[in-house]
């Protein structure tokens, strides 16, 4: 073979070689940007979440369920390209998606939603460099350093009084609120930090139990009509919804002491008590 032939069939088989390695992984990140929009579909078993409804056979008691409130802060957020992470540029809209932070609200105050507003969120909505990617991973909770601050002054979506329990245990990460037939003032999953130390007047310094907890979504395609579910009914298949330990709040407010956090948390993939974090164990949130 004559080396001008062979130079051109080399340059041929590199440019081949790019592109399909350009199909596999993330461009240059000075390229055009990909935009991203990921949807997140409540439901409570094979039906979708909203207030104003009644759903039965929920918990081991099989009792019946009317939502009040449903709300989530979500950050973090990662495609995933052969394995590597590529971070999702949160589109800052100055109302559900500021620094890397989104707000999902399902509730839209009718009902038992009262506590709630009017205006709802399913989805998070960014950039990340042009590519192939291959799954999902985002943290559910809000970042320490954006959690102990005063939601009075908050941008945002942190400016929600009602997702907020103080500056030294910051926001409630998940707000899920409903009431049973054996609790008919209500059964409340406030997921949030606590056992937080303090150096001062609102400076917080670390939480002995942070409570946020990762999910990943494997083989999901951002590009196809996929959507992120959150089933109730399989975050509460392990827990009786109609009692509630004595002297502690209806539900789980995350206390350490709350053994009624126990198989929530379980479904989180989170640890409590003695039983340490278990990633694997999160059932909470799937793909359709």
């Amino acid at each position: 073979m004559n080396r001008p032939l062979a130079r051109t069939l080399l340059a041929a088989l590199a440019a081949v070689a790019t592109a399909a390695c350009g199909d596999d992984e993330p461009n240059d990140p000075t390229d055009t940007p990909q935009a991203v929009t990921l949807t997140f579909k409540p439901m409570v078993g094979s039906q979708p979440f909203a207030c104003g409804q009644t759903y039965t056979g929920l918990g081991t008691t099989g009792t019946t369920y009317e939502p009040k409130d449903f709300r989530l802060y979500i950050h973090n957020v990662r495609l995933l390209s052969n394995g590597t992470e590529v971070p999702v540029t949160l589109t800052q809209d100055g109302a559900w998606q500021q620094d890397g932070l989104a707000l999902l609200d399902f509730e839209d105050k009718t009902g038992q939603c009262s506590n709630g507003t009017t205006a709802t969120n399913n989805k998070i909505v960014g950039t990340v460099p042009s590519g192939h990617y291959t799954g999902l991973r985002f943290t559910v909770g809000v970042p320490f350093e954006k959690n102990h601050q005063d939601a009075s002054t908050a941008r945002a979506p942190l400016n929600v009084s009602t997702l907020f329990w103080g500056w030294a245990g910051g926001y409630k990460f998940i707000r899920l609120d409903g009431k049973t037939n054996g609790l008919p003032t209500g059964h409340n999953l406030h997921l949030g930090s606590t056992e937080c130390q303090t150096s001062g007047p609102n400076q917080v310094t670390s939480c002995e139990h942070p409570n946020r907890f990762e999910v990943e979504i494997a083989t999901f395609d951002p590009s196809a009509s996929q959507a992120v579910v959150l089933d109730v009914a399989t975050l509460f298949a392990g827990s009786n919804l109609d009692t509630n330990q004595e002297s502690t709040a209806p539900g789980c407010m995350a206390e350490l002491n709350d053994q009624d956090c126990a198989p929530l948390f379980q479904r989180m993939g989170l640890g409590f008590g003695s039983t340490q974090a278990n990633p694997a164990g999160q059932v909470f949130f799937r793909k359709e």
